[in-house]
């Protein structure tokens, strides 16, 4: 396949640093440069395009799903009025948010895929090859397999090129980098040295497409009840992270299980509006707080969740309301059973009571 052929070159993007992030002169000694920081080191290595079939990797994902998304957005979510997005169960997948939500200024991804902290020495050709070959598939398709980000019977591809790729796939620049790490007491700090302090993540100061400056956050978490209880400074964090909108993609059906509950109570009992496709939050409990606008087309969910008991109450509750209006693009898993887009306000009863 094409997306599998790799050559020797390496194409570079230009990266964006304000003057207080160039590499500084040593004052104590004039006319020499100090070493760059951890940060610096990263976002240099990060920002490179080393896909040598990348520019049309994006130029067809652009064409299938960014250009529907974008215009669709500007008439259907513009009016929530986002300024955060918080997407759970991320994976690496940058670029659906950034189309979807053109207002917002801080993106906040969070998965269970463990980003690299430091550049490697050398990067093999197979490794490049599988790189290509992740991205090329989520460009045909609109999401990321969990076992391709984690190289099962595989190579696996670095998650932090991964976020990076998705990012320059919108369009967008990538500038300076900072190391996020999660206090006890569920407060984000910034550094620009992993050392000291083990990240829980990585920051992304990202110049959009059309010249907005935005941040993307990406953190690694375990949502699961299980997870929370480990790390209660996890639950402190989203609880003042989860206030603007969420929004939810190929997630597996995790939140419809019970072991996730308490990740869907933060949601329900903060979130101002909820943007998801089929995967989200079970039906019945979305729609006991959120007034919900439906989009695209369900009549069952992926074969893989074919016995899902979720999908059913969502098959007859979209049934019953008999008001789905058009998607002009493919959400979440594809399908030939359809594709469904769900945009929830809170319902101003529950307002009034959170």
């Amino acid at each position: 396949m094409l997306y599998e052929q790799v050559c020797s070159c390496t194409f570079f993007l230009s990266v964006r640093l304000s003057p207080s992030h160039i590499f500084a002169a040593d004052t104590t000694t004039p006319g020499v440069a100090s070493a760059p920081t951890p940060a610096q080191v990263l976002a240099a290595s990060t920002a490179k395009i080393e896909c040598p079939v990348f520019p049309k990797i994006a130029t067809d994902y652009q064409t299938k799903f960014l250009a529907p998304m974008q215009t669709w957005s500007r008439q259907h979510l513009n009016k929530l009025g986002t300024k955060k997005v918080t997407y759970v169960f991320s994976g690496a997948d940058i670029v659906t948010p950034l189309a979807l939500f053109r207002n917002a200024d801080h993106f906040i991804l969070i998965a269970d895929q463990t980003p690299e902290y430091t550049p490697p020495q050398e990067v093999s050709r197979p490794q490049i090859a599988k790189e290509c070959q992740t991205q090329a598939y989520f460009a045909r398709y609109g999401y990321f397999r969990t076992h391709d980000l984690e190289g099962k019977d595989s190579v696996k591809p670095r998650f932090v090129k991964m976020l990076a790729y998705s990012i320059l796939m919108s369009g967008g620049a990538i500038g300076k980098m900072d190391y996020l790490s999660i206090a006890s007491n569920g407060k984000l700090e910034i550094r620009d040295n992993p050392a000291g302090v083990k990240p829980d993540g990585i920051r992304f100061h990202v110049t959009t497409a059309d010249k907005r400056a935005v941040l993307v956050d990406y953190l690694r978490m375990n949502l699961s009840n299980a997870g929370f209880h480990a790390e209660p400074r996890l639950q402190q964090f989203l609880s003042s992270h989860t206030s603007d909108t969420i929004f939810i993609k190929s997630a597996s059906h995790l939140l419809q299980k019970h072991y996730f509950s308490i990740l869907a109570g933060l949601i329900t009992d903060h979130a101002r509006s909820v943007v998801q496709d089929e995967t989200g939050l079970d039906i019945e409990l979305f729609s006991r707080y959120y007034q919900i606008d439906s989009y695209g087309n369900f009549l069952r969910p992926h074969p893989l969740w074919r016995d899902s008991s979720s999908g059913v109450r969502l098959r007859d509750f979209l049934s019953a309301k008999n008001t789905l209006q058009p998607l002009p693009f493919i959400i979440g898993y594809e399908k030939t059973s359809g594709s469904v887009l769900l945009v929830g306000t809170r319902l101003q009863r529950n307002a009034q009571t959170n």
